[in-house]
């Protein structure tokens, strides 16, 4: 564990506390205005490393990611609008490929192992993860502990660092 781990959230009377000392700095890292410290978006990253303006959902990495995760059996839940290529959905997704390679049923719809990429969920989990988060996330993370105010977001980003890495 990273030597501090919490340090300035102590001390707080629930998860809405921490919450709330948490989310201006969420703001100011991912979302920001104009423009966020860090973007958490995979084809912003790419689009850079391409040398190309960004475009959300319509860049060719954002579109990749997508048809990745149908190949999977996921999408985007009914009723939002997030691109998929967001750091916490790509994680998401390398979670879902770990628990099926460690023999989780798959949700209801979703292929067997040997129809996702590469024939099996381990093949689809080490995919992912070289073609897509370890292109850009070990980058974020650096981002995110240089440019973060809050010793959580450094936390968490040393912690995506070591799972990309």
């Amino acid at each position: 564990m990273p030597e501090g781990l919490g340090e300035g959230l102590s001390g707080r009377s629930g998860p809405g506390d921490v919450l709330h000392a948490l989310r201006p700095e969420a703001t100011r890292l991912f979302v920001g205005a104009p423009e966020p410290a860090v973007s958490p978006y995979e084809g912003v990253w790419r689009a850079a490393d391409d040398g190309v303006q960004a475009l959300l959902f319509v860049n060719p990495h954002s579109m990749e990611v997508e048809r990745f995760m149908r190949s999977c059996g996921l999408g985007r839940p009914e009723g939002t609008n997030e691109p998929l290529d967001h750091v916490a959905t790509e994680c998401e997704l390398l979670e879902h490929l770990a628990l099926r390679a460690a023999g989780a049923e798959p949700p209801e719809g979703a292929p067997a192992g040997s129809g996702l990429p590469g024939g099996s969920p381990a093949a689809a989990y080490g995919a992912f993860l070289e073609e897509h988060a370890r292109a850009w996330m070990p980058r974020f993370a650096d981002a995110v502990a240089a440019e973060s105010r809050v010793p959580f977001y450094r936390d968490a980003a040393a912690f995506l660092g070591a799972l990309v890495g």
